[in-house]
């Protein structure tokens, strides 16, 4: 494939990182120094010093290359890029990607084939695409929320399955990939998953230290749920800080076992005031509840914190017992300053 072409004085030649994992082979004018061997060289470096740092990850000294990347000499619009993960008779692994006319070449599925080489060329696709949503804290955070949202609305698949099924994400559905890829950094398990080789019923039982399927699932409830009380971002609230903040935004009581309302577990703030004065658990409640709805608002901006701060002084109000119209009040201006902050949130998000 790569033998000097019939009427030219030239062949293919190669670059190679200093740590010798990468190798970019190319068909080159003897009297071009550059070529596209060396800036797929200097791309393909970037990205992986960026995983690397990423994952806690040092790139070390390496006998054979880890990434071989052939940059063909056509001068098409051609953006295929072929990416073909192999095993050589010693058994290490290579990944090898071919560029047939590498001025058009899909960057976003090199970023693919490059992340393939740093993860392990037997390691699954949508984990390539995972640990590339890890490199930055914007996505991060919005992978996050989504997956925030999926989990609360009881979307979020059964996380062993995660491990074992996932496939490669589009549109918001990269999330996925991201979230596991981001567990797997979190608990610096990516070089133990490299070296025993790819197993996704292993890697769950690596990411929750669990053995049962169900246990596993519940530990990635719970580590959602420490996401869920955690500022993603301080100073700014996006729809699933608000969404949340508005879903605890009712009355139960302190006793899974316990009803207070018309036979209940669960009481609303505006039948909080029908029911108030009479009733003093939902009172205690209310008193409870005051002192919750602040922390749902804390470093999440200040259109949220000025709506926490009005539903904490209406449920004080509850829990002392005061007059119905004023209470009638209290809620009101509550629910107007969370309308406020929705509102300046679509604002914010149309700019």
């Amino acid at each position: 494939m790569f033998s000097a072409r019939a009427g030219f004085d030239f062949a293919p030649k190669a670059v190679v990182s200093t740590d010798g994992f990468i190798r970019v082979v190319a068909y080159d004018n003897p009297r071009d120094d550059v070529g596209f061997r060396r800036p797929i060289l200097a791309f393909a470096g970037n990205l992986l010093d960026s995983l690397s740092n990423a994952f806690d990850v040092k790139r070390t000294k390496v006998k054979e290359p880890g990434l071989v990347i052939y940059a063909m000499g056509g001068r098409t619009n051609d953006t295929r890029v072929i990416v073909r993960p192999e095993t050589r008779g010693n058994g290490s692994k290579v990944v090898k990607i071919y560029l047939p006319s590498p001025g058009y070449s899909d960057l976003d599925e090199l970023r693919m084939g490059i992340a393939k080489s740093f993860i392990g060329a037997d390691m699954p696709d949508w984990l390539a695409q995972g640990v590339l949503r890890c490199r930055d804290s914007e996505t991060i955070r919005e992978d996050t929320r989504f997956i925030l949202e999926l989990w609360s609305g009881g979307r979020l698949p059964f996380f062993p399955a995660l491990c074992t099924d996932l496939r490669v994400g589009k549109g918001k559905a990269a999330a996925l990939p991201g979230f596991v890829a981001g567990w797997i950094k979190e608990k610096k398990v990516l070089e133990k998953l490299k070296t025993e080789g790819w197993n996704g019923k292993r890697l769950a039982e690596m990411l929750t230290e669990e053995k049962s399927p169900v246990m596993q699932d519940r530990a990635c409830d719970e580590r959602l749920a420490r996401l869920a009380r955690s500022v993603l971002e301080p100073g700014e609230c996006g729809d699933w800080e608000q969404n949340f903040f508005s879903s605890r935004l009712m009355l139960y009581p302190p006793y899974f076992d316990m009803k207070f309302v018309d036979g209940r577990a669960v009481c609303s703030f505006r039948e909080a005031i029908d029911v108030g004065e009479s009733n003093l658990l939902v009172r205690a409640t209310a008193l409870l509840k005051s002192r919750e709805v602040p922390l749902y608002a804390i470093g999440r901006g200040d259109g949220l914190r000025a709506a926490a701060d009005a539903y904490t002084r209406f449920l004080l109000g509850v829990a002392a017992g005061e007059k119905k119209e004023d209470l009638e009040k209290l809620l009101k201006k509550a629910d107007s300053k969370l309308e406020a902050a929705y509102e300046k949130n679509g604002k914010d998000d149309n700019r």
